[in-house]
């Protein structure tokens, strides 16, 4: 970071941005799951097969034919380094809400429409419990 947030503004700013870029990554990893389940039902469709059958794998732009037995061993290695990578968005994902809950927490900021945190202290705020309030 190149420094700490002088007003108001860029603590919101800088909180927008971290909120950003967790939903990118949550978009991302949505994105390789579906291309995982898609590589798994390609799987479990080829695997009962002769793997001398004919089939057609689309390469970049190209359709060309295989066997069962050449690509099956490409779906599943495919497959394989997808999961990882969904893993490994997974480990930022989880590494960037605590980021960005990290940096709520300092800033006392609150998104409007989520529910206000019971104090227990008759429902008046302490004082210099001031904070940022955001929409969502």
């Amino acid at each position: 970071m190149a420094g700490e947030p002088r007003s108001e503004q860029e603590v919101v700013a800088r909180f927008q941005q971290l909120l950003n870029e967790r939903d990118q990554l949550t978009s991302a990893q949505i994105d390789q799951q579906q291309k995982l389940a898609e590589h798994d039902l390609v799987i479990k469709t080829l695997e009962p097969l002769n793997a001398s059958r004919k089939c057609f794998r689309l390469v970049g732009d190209v359709l060309v034919e295989r066997t069962v037995g050449e690509v099956l061993p490409a779906v599943k290695s495919n497959r394989d380094h997808l999961a990882a990578l969904v893993s490994t968005y997974g480990k930022q994902l989880e590494a960037k809400q605590k980021e960005v809950l990290a940096y709520q927490e300092k800033y006392n900021i609150r998104i409007k429409g989520e529910g206000e945190p019971s104090s227990g202290g008759g429902g008046k705020p302490a004082a210099g419990s001031q904070g940022v309030l955001v929409g969502s």
